[in-house]
């Protein structure tokens, strides 16, 4: 059996820092061991396409006018929000939004009433 992933601050192949907000951390750590992996995986794919860029004293368009802007990944139903902060060379998740279970109905598919739990 493969030990769990950890989740809470770790270096990425392209030396990229990811950080979880513990919030965040909480809805991942119920996340099934699949969809934990797949998660680890794109996080650290979007690390490494952040490292092919040169940092920008302009900004990009996921730091626009200086300021943070929070980006999302989409996983099945669950949506990750995160930020890149290119100087620090720090990918940053801060919010994890899971439908709550009576919102999803028996075709698997999530039904838009406002019933989501977000957290960070």
């Amino acid at each position: 059996m493969t030990p769990p992933l950890e989740w809470h601050d770790w270096i990425a192949e392209a030396f990229y820092r990811i950080r979880v907000a513990p919030a965040a951390l909480t809805k991942i750590s119920a996340l099934a061991e699949g969809e934990q992996s797949r998660l680890r995986h794109m996080l650290e794919d979007i690390a490494s396409v952040a490292d092919q860029l040169p940092p920008s004293s302009v900004g990009r368009g996921w730091t626009p006018e200086g300021r943070e802007r929070l980006l999302r990944l989409a996983i099945g139903r669950v949506s990750v929000y995160y930020s890149i902060d290119e100087n620090a060379r720090t990918l940053s998740v801060e919010h994890v939004v899971v439908p709550s279970a009576h919102s999803v109905h028996g075709s698997g598919e999530a039904h838009d009433s406002g019933d989501t739990e977000q957290t960070g």
